[in-house]
């Protein structure tokens, strides 16, 4: 594949022999007799292509394309350009990658402006309809937020859980004189008492759903929020570095959209009554025990969690 520069811009070109015969091409250069013009060409392939340097013609698999004053083309490798054309040869080829860098995004942009209204359906699609993406983010906030509606001893230990990577829920009690001796027994060492255990009592499915990286709202709503900022930009008038950025931006797109949507299935598995019960034995306090069989409830009500709910 060859990029070269041309009058109507940057243009793709497949063939060697495209490049070997156009007008003023040479590929026995004298780089004594030319004083170098421009980098209009870059091109990489498997089999070797013989510098067109007359005192070179080492092979080589990646170079670039020069013009000169003169008006002659000719090939030369990153090398030969340092070593026959000095800073000059450098300061073209960092030019020439910049331009094509920036024709590169400013084209990818230009690709995910066509894109949008697509992506708008499509994330109106995610959020929109029964336990779709605004109900999943609205019911999941109480489990890991003190004071939403579900108790707080409930709230800490899932963040607990999320932290340590535990799937696992286990409740703590005192071992008894029994289990501490046999683990004595096992590890062959005294151990103190008392000594409290974790007894397992359930899986607790999807709760990856509340890591951080399953943010709903930073997935759907603020990624849809950011476009808003993008259609205010002039693509053909941005800079290298604002052209780098959006186009940066714009590749995390379909990475978001596919978190979403797994980030979505995990929160309808965690959001049951049946998958969140478990945690009911970690209360003892009635009111707690009622608040929870409360959010509980609601979990099986296609509109979720009324917002500012505390109850």
């Amino acid at each position: 594949m060859i990029t070269l520069n041309s009058e109507k811009g940057l243009i793709s070109v497949e063939n060697w022999d495209d490049i070997t015969s156009r007008p003023g091409f040479v590929a026995n250069l004298n780089p004594r007799e030319h004083t170098l013009k421009a980098v209009i060409g870059q091109y990489q392939f498997k089999e070797k292509i013989p510098c067109g340097l007359s005192n070179c013609h080492t092979p080589h698999n990646k170079g670039y394309i020069v013009s000169t004053e003169g008006g002659a083309e000719t090939n030369i490798g990153k090398d030969c350009g340092r070593a026959y054309f000095g800073i000059e040869f450098e300061n073209h080829a960092r030019k020439y990658e910049r331009d094509l860098a920036d024709y590169e995004n400013r084209l990818a942009l230009h690709r995910f402006s066509f894109q949008i209204e697509t992506i708008r359906e499509l994330v109106h699609e995610l959020r929109s309809g029964e336990r779709g993406g605004d109900w999943c983010y609205k019911v999941a906030q109480p489990l890991h937020a003190s004071n939403r509606g579900v108790p707080e001893i409930i709230s800490r230990k899932i963040g607990a859980m999320l932290k340590a990577q535990q799937r696992v829920l286990s409740i703590s009690r005192q071992a008894t004189a029994a289990e501490t001796e046999a683990l004595e027994a096992v590890e062959g060492r005294p151990v103190p008492r008392p000594h409290t255990i974790e007894d397992p009592i359930a899986e607790i499915r999807g709760l990856d759903a509340l890591d951080p990286e399953n943010n709903l709202k930073q997935l759907l709503v603020l990624k849809i929020e950011e476009i808003k900022e993008f259609e205010g930009k002039e693509i053909d008038s941005m800079s290298s570095k604002e052209l780098r950025q959006w186009a940066k931006w714009a590749d995390t797109f379909d990475e978001a959209l596919e978190k979403a949507q797994t980030a979505i299935v995990a929160h309808r598995a965690l959001l049951t009554p049946e998958n969140l019960e478990p945690f009911r034995r970690l209360l003892s306090n009635y009111s707690d025990i009622a608040n929870f069989d409360a959010y509980l409830g609601r979990l099986t009500e296609p509109r979720g969690i009324p917002s500012g709910s505390r109850s």
